[in-house]
């Protein structure tokens, strides 16, 4: 997207910064009331690009200029970009989870978590008013819903900048199958979901963009899929997938057409596998299972749609800690990192290149049920979005 035209305005006036601290902590060089060189508007744009989006957007106050380049939503697209393709430890994604049965989000950072596992990782909560699911994340957006009686309310939020859509509605009693990603070739973000109204499926495609649409499609076998029904989202793919008996069920956002391809040593009748699931690691397809409850395999596809590049990432022995419970991946931190979330909802951490684990403690204790999942801190804003979370249902806790 371009530029709001009074970036380019603004630009023509060079950025300077006088000095107002006391003399003595000055250059013999510079005086109070002399102006440092200005910086080229490059330059600092570069530099900007290089902080966290929570500093950001306390540095919107320091004048017009940066206010106008940091709430651009170009600027949003490459901080986002650079700052999921740096080095982690500069600004890492952060943990978040709802409970399935009771109301509350909660939040915690994943670096702090991965460098001080033996110290109790705080975690921010948000307060509900109602009890809202997490469908997916993509790009710092979170995408959610709650039930109203017979309604179905689907937003965007991003819980950096506070913002929200206004909700798509949707009627039904529950939903089947559903899932959440980014159409980048058409700037769209699409929800979609089979909703189950009366005993009637429907499947609708709702997108999220300057012109917010719904529309009812055929060809997803809800029916026949197996595991987690939450579509897993794979960056760069622009797909939803889904386990299909031996297969993975792809659903192309941008054509909106339909795909299959194999899954690993995958035989329908081979009762030794147990607990399926997709995720995505690296912004890769992978694939999780537990090998006759004694090890978890853990396999990635290095060639999204290409059977042959699924290579072997980890094979995670069922500790008492893990038996006969579903392990969900959710991250490789570094190089050699496994983030993982069990059923009994405890983080794990596996060693990729030493097979150790431990287990890090989260404060407060979460309860079994809960969703996990990763997201990016951004400045991206949902399309058309509302006021800031704290006028909405959902609000901050503590900072």
């Amino acid at each position: 997207m371009e530029q709001p035209h009074d970036y380019y305005e603004m630009k023509k006036k060079p950025l300077r910064v006088t000095i107002n601290a006391p003399k003595r902590l000055l250059s013999s060089t510079v005086t109070q009331s002399q102006p440092l060189p200005f910086l080229p508007d490059e330059l600092i744009r570069e530099i900007l690009l290089r902080l966290p989006a929570r500093s950001l957007l306390r540095l919107r106050r320091v004048c017009g200029l940066w206010k106008t380049l940091i709430s651009s939503s170009q600027f949003a697209k490459d901080h986002l970009q650079h700052s999921t393709a740096a080095d982690p430890s500069l600004s890492g994604p952060r943990v978040a989870y709802h409970h399935s049965c009771h109301y509350g989000f909660g939040d915690f950072s994943l670096r702090s978590l991965v460098e001080n596992p033996s110290k109790p990782t705080e975690v921010v909560l948000f307060e509900e008013r109602r009890n809202h699911t997490v469908i997916g994340s993509c790009n710092g957006l979170l995408c959610f819903y709650d039930v109203v009686g017979i309604n179905i309310f689907f937003r965007l939020w991003n819980p950096c900048t506070g913002l929200l859509t206004t909700p798509s509605v949707e009627r039904g009693d529950f939903l089947s199958v559903f899932g959440f990603g980014y159409d980048h070739v058409n700037d769209k973000y699409k929800l979609v979901v089979v909703v189950n109204h009366m005993g009637y499926h429907t499947t609708k495609i709702h997108t999220f963009c300057s012109n917010p649409s719904k529309r009812a499609i055929q060809g997803i076998p809800f029916s026949s899929i197996k595991g987690d029904r939450k579509g897993v989202f794979v960056p760069g793919t622009a797909t939803l997938n889904w386990i299909l008996d031996c297969l993975v069920f792809s659903l192309d956002l941008v054509k909106e057409t339909f795909s299959e391809f194999s899954l690993p040593l995958s035989d329908p009748n081979d009762k030794t596998f147990n607990f399926p699931r997709l995720c995505e690691l690296r912004n890769c397809l992978a694939y999780c299972y537990n090998h006759e409850k004694t090890h978890w395999f853990v396999w990635i596809m290095k060639e999204y749609g290409v059977p042959k590049s699924w290579t072997k990432l980890a094979i995670i022995p069922c500790l008492p800690r893990l038996t006969d419970h579903h392990l969900r991946p959710l991250y490789i931190w570094g190089n050699n990192i496994l983030v993982a979330v069990a059923s009994t909802s405890r983080i794990v951490l596996y060693n990729l290149d030493n097979g150790s684990l431990e287990f890090p403690v989260l404060k407060p204790t979460p309860s079994i049920g809960l969703y996990v999942f990763i997201y990016h801190e951004s400045l991206v804003s949902p399309p058309y979005p509302r006021l800031p979370i704290r006028s909405s249902q959902i609000q901050f806790i503590k900072p």
